[in-house]
């Protein structure tokens, strides 16, 4: 990548998910790809905590408590003053920060899930189109080693048609994890262990199956954790080609050891692939043991330590990381995820709590069902 084209970035939100973001953004600023000139964050001890850990080597960015206020700091008037905005905050922000990034010029990158609603799922795709700028959902397992490589492979028909595919995400958290922000647990607000910890699965399961489903049916377990909303949840969809894809979603596990793991099975052959506590393996083979599979993972590594040297074999398991690398290579270009995509991914999940809700099988995808009825 060309160090002469550092893109300026504002990050809004410095919770947990906006510490993934710094860690990636200053993995590039440390190589001049980035300049982290705003953050925004309405915590003051939050941010300056931050601040003092930044002084010790990095120059400081503008700081607020609002992304207004940071606009106004850098001069919004003159031009536009970042390239991108990375959006780390509760889901119910996002929609108001990304319209207003882009009415400023800059490319967004947004937190999972995009939007908590469809009707603002459709704005935020709407306002993309029409302002030229990209939405960059953070469906981060896209972004691990090969999976493009992967789904043209697995979408090539060298495997025959899909049967069944399997997604189990326990991705355990302790009460107080919940107990951190009011928002965390809620419905109206964060959806439970489908929305929060299970979109990503859903979303890298129906990418690599090239298909979206026809309907799906849905069972809620009564919480175990003092919340609000869901957190163990199991499902079925099915797809026109006759497949199913079931889904387990939970959040009841040990939180020293959160996992996630994805089966697909074809007429020829199975991929299977899974997450632990960072450490990805993967499988990939044909039935007929006299036939190979194609050696995908080697190249796209070779991929990345050309493209950012050997620091980021530390990296591999740090999906965000991963993201902001590709943002960085490929702009706006159709590899990244869009918010045509992001928007997707929140109809999978609020198509299964629907069906969930009325305890019958419902189309896909999800229109008018919102995680307040």
């Amino acid at each position: 990548m060309n160090k002469s084209k550092s893109k300026k970035i504002i990050l809004v939100g410095l919770g947990s998910a906006g510490r993934r973001h710094v860690r990636a953004i200053d993995f590039y600023e440390k190589r001049g790809l980035l300049q982290l000139v705003g953050v925004v964050e309405p915590s003051e001890q939050v941010l300056a905590s931050f601040m003092t850990a930044r002084k010790r080597n990095q120059p400081l960015p503008v700081t607020a408590g609002s992304l207004e206020e940071i606009y106004v700091k850098l001069g919004a008037h003159t031009g536009p003053p970042a390239d991108l905005v990375s959006i780390a905050t509760p889901p119910g922000l996002h929609t108001e920060l990304a319209l207003l990034a882009m009415k400023n010029g800059a490319d967004v990158i947004v937190e999972k899930p995009m939007t908590l609603t469809v009707r603002e799922g459709k704005i935020l795709q709407e306002a993309s189109l029409a302002s030229g700028r990209c939405i960059i959902p953070c469906l981060t397992y896209r972004f691990y080693p090969a999976v493009r490589e992967l789904r043209e492979f697995l979408t090539s028909g060298s495997f025959g048609r899909p049967l069944s595919a399997n997604m189990i995400v326990r991705w355990g958290h302790d009460q107080a994890y919940y107990d951190r922000a009011s928002w965390l647990g809620s419905w109206e607000h964060e959806g439970g262990a489908l929305m929060n910890q299970t979109i990503h699965a859903l979303d890298l399961v129906f990418y690599l199956l090239g298909e979206l489903p026809r309907e799906a049916v849905c069972k809620l377990a009564p919480p175990y954790h003092d919340i609000e909303a869901a957190d163990l949840a199991m499902g079925v969809f099915s797809l026109q080609s006759g497949a199913l894809v079931a889904v387990e979603g939970s959040t009841l596990t040990d939180p020293e050891e959160q996992e996630a793991e994805i089966f697909l099975r074809y007429e020829k052959g199975t991929f299977a692939a899974g997450i632990k506590s960072g450490k990805i393996n993967y499988s990939l083979a044909y039935d007929d043991k006299t036939k190979k599979a194609p050696a995908i993972v080697g190249p796209a590594l070779k991929h990345l330590l050309k493209r950012d040297g050997l620091g980021i074999i530390t990296h591999i398991g740090k999906a965000h990381t991963l993201m902001y690398g590709a943002v960085l290579e490929s702009a706006c270009s159709s590899a990244l995820p869009a918010a045509a995509d992001g928007l997707s991914s929140l109809q999978l999940v609020l198509t299964l709590l629907e069906a969930a809700k009325k305890g019958q099988a419902v189309p896909c995808p999800s229109e008018n069902f919102e995680l307040k009825d």
